[in-house]
């Protein structure tokens, strides 16, 4: 379950001394607060939606929404909102997501250069993960490899979805008759999706 909504956290509050309370008529007493909203997922902070605030007189203690203020409490209260700046940590979920986003994309390139890397210098006991068919995938372990050729050997098994597959990665599901192929048809698998994975243990 994702908990998620908007809350409002102060930023600052400060008084203004030129400015009279309409409702007592004291003077010096109306202090302008402003509090930044933000969305959170589970309570972290992650999207600020932008500052609010109010005015209240220290006096009276009557409070002013900004449209209840006349127009010298206006003036005021909209000088130090535009002067207030949201806090970062407002945002640091949103922060959190792009560093997850940049390490994700970093692991997934150095994932394919690994990839590479293996299929232009093949060992044995390497696994390929392939599309077999239609939503069914499977695996073939490399038993052999020579100068020009790759030779290996199918798993028996298919699995219906690409994550979980090393369940059936396992000596016991793969035949015992060895295939060939060049090195050539093996990277034009890989270019063309069919080989979408390779392991090295």
């Amino acid at each position: 379950m994702v908990i998620y909504g908007w809350r409002t956290s102060h930023i600052k509050t400060e008084g203004n001394t030129q400015l009279t309370c309409p409702h007592c008529g004291e003077k010096g007493g109306i202090y302008n607060s402003v509090y930044g909203r933000y969305v959170h997922i589970f309570w972290i902070p992650t999207i600020s939606i932008g500052k609010t605030g109010a005015a209240q007189c220290q006096h009276c203690k009557k409070v002013y929404e900004p449209k209840e203020m006349n127009d010298d409490m206006k003036r005021s209260y909209k000088t130090m909102k535009g002067d207030t700046r949201i806090p970062f940590w407002h945002f640091s979920g949103a922060a959190v997501i792009a560093v997850l986003i940049g390490l994700f994309a970093i692991n997934d390139k150095v994932e394919a250069q690994d990839e590479l890397e293996y299929l232009n210098n093949p060992m044995v006991g390497d696994v390929y993960e392939y599309e077999a068919d239609n939503n069914e995938y499977s695996t073939l372990k490399v038993i052999e490899v020579s100068k020009d050729s790759v030779f290996f050997i199918y798993n028996n098994y298919t699995y219906t979805q690409k994550s979980g597959i090393e369940i059936i990665d396992v000596d016991t599901c793969y035949s015992d008759e060895a295939y060939m192929v060049s090195r050539e048809e093996l990277m034009e698998m890989y270019n063309e999706g069919t080989i979408y994975d390779v392991n090295r243990k």
